[in-house]
């Protein structure tokens, strides 16, 4: 699978933690990234700070914190986690130390918030005119507080320039997934997903669910090998005899268990796997489409041609220069 890879150089991630937080908006997007690491060619390192510690979670559990620093790496993002109950309390000292370092929100290349963490950006103008979302208990809330903003009310979670904003609790585990695929790959995001028994699940805006992530909700590890043999390969002349022996068992069983535990053939995952690879070499314009059908498994651009008709309305020439247009 083709993937953009980022700088080598780590990537910090600064975690601003507050009183009451929500461990569950901390620990789910943490180690997806954590996970991430060690499956892909970036790191993730995460900083947890704050305006006071220990600080005091849900749970009763206190966390060791590091000041609110001044200084910012060039490239940090920032993670702001959602806080327990419905109301925040703004006039609060803590809150109030919190906001004031919010103002330096503009160094960070990424902003991400779980759950309510978006109403903190709501009072250091992050959000203006922007297309944003949270916990459905704070949606009123956050159209109240910025009546500029474009707020989701149908929305996983939502990405508007280098702010990410989710709904309630784990929503942010799949709004990281998402943003590790963007910078670490799909065949990354796959594995994390795996690993951590997830849900692949994406935004609404999506018109479809990536057959890299998909597909992948079981536990039969022999269908788990075909899966990431396929994966690590779709251009390659794929034979149910050589993927059964992955599975460890005959070609007639593989075929029996795949769609079992899948919903869809061998055959027809393989040909989901292409056209995603397809579709990601079409918007970088950078090849033809006859070019595009042989890297992906087609020597013949007809039968290309006619595959991606069955998962597509618009020919490949169009989606290309849509891309391009975009």
């Amino acid at each position: 699978m083709l993937s953009k890879k980022a700088s080598h150089l780590p990537i910090d991630i600064y975690v601003l933690l507050l009183p009451e937080l929500l461990m569950l908006d901390i620990a789910g997007p943490g180690e997806v990234f954590n996970f991430a690491s060690r499956y892909g060619e970036v790191e993730y390192k995460l900083h947890f700070v704050g305006p006071v510690s220990p600080m005091p979670t849900s749970l009763g559990l206190s966390v060791n914190v590091s000041p609110l620093p001044n200084d910012i790496k060039k490239g940090s993002w920032l993670l702001l986690p959602g806080l327990e109950g419905v109301d925040i309390d703004f006039n609060s000292e803590l809150i109030k130390a919190a906001v004031a370092w919010l103002e330096l929100y503009p160094r960070f290349s990424k902003v991400i918030s779980v759950c309510a963490g978006t109403l903190l950006l709501s009072k250091c103008d992050a959000l203006t005119n922007r297309q944003c979302t949270t916990h459905h208990s704070h949606l009123d809330d956050l159209a109240r507080l910025v009546p500029t903003a474009k707020v989701q009310r149908d929305r996983l979670f939502v990405q508007d320039g280098a702010i990410y904003t989710s709904a309630g609790v784990t929503a942010g585990i799949d709004l990281a997934l998402f943003i590790v695929e963007q910078i670490s790959g799909v065949e990354c995001a796959a594995k994390v997903a795996r690993n951590l028994v997830l849900f692949s699940r994406r935004t609404i805006q999506e018109p479809a669910q990536s057959p890299w992530l998909t597909y992948r909700n079981h536990l039969h590890q022999g269908v788990h090998n075909v899966q990431d043999k396929l994966q690590s390969d779709p251009s390659k002349d794929w034979r149910l005899e050589q993927l059964a022996e992955f599975a460890y068992c005959s070609p007639r069983h593989l075929a029996r268990i795949f769609k079992a535990n899948t919903n869809i053939s061998c055959k027809v995952y393989l040909q989901q796997l292409r056209m995603s690879l397809a579709r990601q070499l079409l918007s970088e314009n950078s090849m033809s489409v006859e070019q595009i059908a042989i890297k992906v498994g087609y020597n013949d651009v007809r039968q290309f041609r006619r595959i991606w008709g069955q998962y597509n309305n618009a020919p490949p020439a169009s989606f290309k220069k849509a891309s391009a247009i975009g």
